[in-house]
């Protein structure tokens, strides 16, 4: 048995701390939250494999540059790895098993099979969390080389990140050029959380709504907002006494939060419902 089959989202959490990788983070959590029959070694041996393949496929005293859109070639192309156009929305997207499987993802789902392939080969690879569409990029010498996952991996100018964020966000104003520094990896790992958290919540899905928001409260746990969330969904499940408790919790935490009698309304409300049920 591999060790990963025997990690959990928390112990890989704790023991990797800022060297978290998506890829092996992305195959626990996905245990956790919605495969408990999945065993990740399974998948970690598929990427190894794919490394394998790409290694062969890329030259190797080429340039970082070079590799980087070969390797991008391999994958989207190769592969087959491509971004799910038709249902972009589809939980699964999130999920590196389904994607693995299924080779259909999410611009971050996409990226972080990319950043593990990358950094298996050796090469300089870092996520770029744009608004609205992440990327990843390859720290050149002459300068990063960005590529678009989620189309094909195709390069990408910072004009090109300028059109992706206004496509995506619908924003309007200036591009902020720090929009492209690198996105440290237990970043990725909460933002591709935070996608399936909204997701669940978009399908009134509850239960699994509620078991996302418990590994981004083990990712970030010095993060007040999370008991918030978690106890509003909570508070839609039901569960209004742990909803009550951790909306309390909250409110112990950030007396000063801007929406401090926003949350104290929803938790007296709850009270109010208790006593009622009393």
């Amino acid at each position: 048995m591999n060790d990963i089959d025997l990690a959990t989202f928390h112990s890989e959490v704790r023991a990797a701390g800022e060297d978290l990788s998506p890829a092996r983070a992305g195959l626990l959590f996905a245990r956790e939250i919605a495969y408990p029959d999945l065993r990740p070694s399974d998948y970690v041996a598929q990427l190894e494999d794919i490394a394998t393949a790409a290694r062969a496929a890329l030259a190797p005293h080429a340039t970082l540059e070079t590799r980087g859109l070969a390797l991008a070639e391999f994958l989207f192309q190769s592969v087959g790895l491509r971004g799910n156009t038709a249902d972009y929305y589809n939980p699964r997207n999130s999920y590196l098993n389904e994607v693995l499987d299924r080779r259909l993802g999410i611009p971050i789902s996409l990226s972080a099979i990319y950043l593990e392939i990358g950094q298996q080969l050796g090469l300089p690879v870092a996520g770029v969390g744009l608004p609205g569409h992440f990327i990843v990029a390859v720290d050149a010498p002459a300068g990063p080389l960005y590529l678009d996952s989620f189309n094909g991996g195709v390069r990408l100018t910072a004009a090109d990140c300028a059109r992706l964020v206004r496509s995506a966000s619908g924003y309007s104003g200036a591009f902020d050029p720090r929009w492209l520094i690198f996105t440290p990896t237990r970043e990725i790992v909460a933002r591709m959380l935070n996608n399936l958290r909204h997701f669940y919540v978009q399908m009134e899905d509850w239960p699994l709504a509620i078991a996302v928001m418990e590994c981004l409260r083990e990712l970030q746990p010095n993060v007040p907002a999370h008991l918030r969330d978690l106890g509003l969904l909570h508070y839609r499940s039901g569960a209004l006494r742990l909803a009550s408790s951790l909306l309390n919790e909250y409110l112990a935490r950030e007396p000063d939060a801007s929406d401090f009698d926003a949350v104290r309304q929803s938790r007296d409300l709850l009270v109010e419902h208790l006593v009622r049920l009393n």
